[in-house]
């Protein structure tokens, strides 16, 4: 053999080393993904002239196109047109140029409304005020026609893919010359390359792994076998197996990376869906997230737990997405006022649920729930039934004008997205609002329940229109052992404050008395001490309202402060508690359910999550980012909504 020759096929067969190395290894991190020739995608918007509305010597201005509105608060409100494009996972968005028409300017005699700060407690006081950065700038903001976002994550159809979001912005805002320029017509460019061999497991395996605190192993097999019966191919994994490397080589700085490593390595080589944790905060630890809206203020919060930094695993380009990209140890970091620390991506590519079983027990009486419920509930008559609850959850006088009961509002709007079902208001306005009536129409089973008002850890509560001293019907977590709905679970959606706040435990009193002393128990109005907070009781309400044997089968809630935008500051006519933040996730999640048929629990309330993050600037405005990172499912991820025929 001819040296040149020897040299070639040695150098041919290095390649095909690497290359099934690179396949065996399964990790589309380590490699970028080969891409193909540059292609472009051409899209054009078209947009119809503004309409002004004036309310209080402001205007507000108005586009048939917008499906939203810079909702960023002390920003001027202006609409917005929101567009989410699908790519192939790993495409690689490489140029993007942009031409325009029909440019027009107006120039205006009252300024444009700034947007409110977001209701996140009782009450914010304060809800409107102006950037003056931004107020007393002579130029037009926004500063481009559009901006755009790069995402990865799981579409509706459940395969990996590249998102490209674009927010166009038809109307700009020179706050100084008091004048609007619009424009009829965007073109934009988009060059892009895809993938030559786009993401591809190493085999199908499995559709879910369950990872557990060591002790609940052996009880969870029922539910493997009962998964596995249904074709939800499951794998139970132990957090020493995890942490020995068992499966995957572990790492990770802590167990909680070492878990999202093994939950990457398990969708890279047996292509899971759902991901199952099976444990309370400590058990299974959580993530905190540091993002914090109301540093020093009366609704401070500098971290809480958020369980989506589990099923948040990629970054657009396929890059582990590590949620501490400065690497000091705090994740999801952005301190108030200032911007943020960490790049998240925020798009879920495994949906996660967590049973926050704190004992063997919870853990049996779980798997019982789910068996029963997924083998019994289809055709039966009590599912078909829907029941909400709620009240005037905010003061008329920080609406700006309306009078809306935005508990009735907004679970009425689920009411008339579940048309289907029978509806069965308890509402303030009705006078029926009894923790009777609560628990009596439970009791009769119903396939969802909607609460939508205040909470805390341990309960749940509203007002009645114009009396805000006073709670009407604590629902608390005692009161759920009462229910005697056995083998008629719903789905449980919550609109209040830290109801699910999974990380509560009896240590924080020690915590609490070694940090405010005898302030901790203060009962001076406006000046609570913190024991009033709950968060030394062992269990959080959601999930008490899950382990409980009658009570709901799954819930989602918030683990911090709720979020909501009160009154009607677009001038739609529309509650705008429907239209933003909490509001719009809770009807998100319906109409994923009814309109699109989306009937696997974790499938239709991460969709809802990732479409949140496809119509709201979540990489510009905290609030957006907190709503999607507080909320959590307290459940199965691979529960069939109904029950299997």
């Amino acid at each position: 053999m001819k040296k040149k020759e020897f040299i070639l096929l040695n150098t041919i067969l290095v390649i095909v080393i690497m290359v099934i190395g690179s396949i065996q290894a399964g990790s589309i991190q380590a490699q970028k993904p080969i891409v193909s020739i540059s292609q472009t995608k051409t899209i054009s918007f078209h947009f119809s002239p503004p309409s002004l509305t004036e309310d209080k010597g402001m205007f507000t201005i108005q586009i048939n196109e917008a499906t939203e509105y810079r909702n960023i608060p002390g920003e001027p409100l202006l609409p917005i047109l929101t567009k989410t494009f699908e790519f192939p996972f790993g495409t690689q968005i490489t140029n993007i140029q942009w031409t325009s028409s029909g440019t027009h300017d107006i120039q205006l005699t009252q300024k444009i409304v700034p947007t409110a700060l977001p209701q996140t407690g009782l009450t914010q006081h304060q809800t409107q005020f102006e950037n003056t950065e931004i107020y007393t700038t002579n130029q037009l903001f926004p500063d481009t026609w559009y901006s755009y976002r790069l995402t990865g994550g799981l579409n509706k159809n459940n395969i990996l893919t590249t998102f490209l979001t674009i927010q166009l912005n038809p109307v700009r805002y020179n706050p100084v010359e008091n004048r609007i320029r619009s424009l009829d017509t965007l073109t934009i460019d988009v060059t892009y390359e895809q993938p030559i061999h786009p993401f591809a497991p190493l085999n199908d395996a499995y559709d879910m792994v369950i990872i557990c605190f060591d002790n609940y192993a052996s009880l969870l097999e029922p539910l493997v076998a009962h998964k596995n019966s249904h074709g939800i191919d499951s794998k139970l994994v132990t957090l020493k197996e995890i942490k020995d490397g068992t499966y995957f080589p572990a790492e990770g700085r802590d167990i909680q990376e070492q878990t999202k490593y093994f939950i990457k390595n398990a969708k890279e080589t047996w292509n899971i869906t759902y991901v199952m944790l099976v444990g309370n905060f400590a058990q299974v630890p959580i993530r905190y997230s540091y993002l914090e809206t109301d540093k020093g203020g009366k609704y401070e919060e500098l971290r809480y737990a958020s369980d989506l930094y589990y099923a948040d695993l990629y970054t657009a380009n396929g890059s582990f997405c590590s949620w501490d990209t400065d690497n000091d140890g705090l994740y999801a970091e952005w301190p108030d006022s200032h911007p943020k620390q960490d790049t998240v991506d925020l798009v879920p590519d495994v949906y996660v649920g967590r049973l926050a079983c704190m004992s063997k027990s919870e853990v049996k009486t779980m798997v019982d729930k789910i068996i029963t419920y997924e083998n019994t509930t289809a055709g039966k008559d009590w599912f078909n039934r829907m029941v909400v609850a709620g009240g005037d959850t905010y003061p008329k006088s920080e609406e700006g004008g309306t009078d809306y009961n935005e508990g009735e509002a907004v679970t009425g709007a689920a009411l008339d997205i579940m048309s289907q079902f029978t509806p069965v208001k308890i509402w303030m306005s009705l006078g029926n609002l009894t923790k009777k009536s609560i628990h009596d129409q439970i009791s009769e089973g119903c396939g969802f329940l909607f609460f939508a008002g205040h909470g805390s850890p341990v309960s749940w509560a509203t007002h009645n229109n114009g009396d805000y001293q006073n709670w009407s019907e604590n629902f608390i977590t005692k009161d759920m052992v009462e229910l005697t709905n056995k083998g008629m679970y719903p789905i449980l959606l919550v609109g209040g404050c830290h109801n699910s706040e999974i990380d509560v435990t009896p240590i924080n009193i020690i915590k609490g008395l070694l940090e405010e002393k005898l302030h901790y128990f203060s009962t001076t109005p406006g000046d609570f001490g913190s024991f009033w907070s709950y968060t030394w009781i062992p269990e959080c309400w959601s999930w008490v309202f899950v382990k409980a044997r009658g009570g709901a089968i799954a819930s989602m809630g918030s683990c911090g402060y709720g979020c909501d935008e009160i009154g009607d500051g677009n001038h739609d006519g529309i509650p705008d508690c429907t239209q933003n933040y909490d509001g719009w996730l809770e009807l998100e999640f319906f109409r994923l359910y009814n309109q699109h048929n989306i009937t696997f629990l974790g499938q239709t309330y991460y969709q809802a999550v990732a479409g949140y993050t496809q119509n709201f600037p979540v990489n510009t405005n905290r609030y957006d980012a907190k709503v999607i990172q507080t909320h959590i499912l307290l459940g199965d991820p691979s529960l069939k909504i109904g029950g299997y025929e």
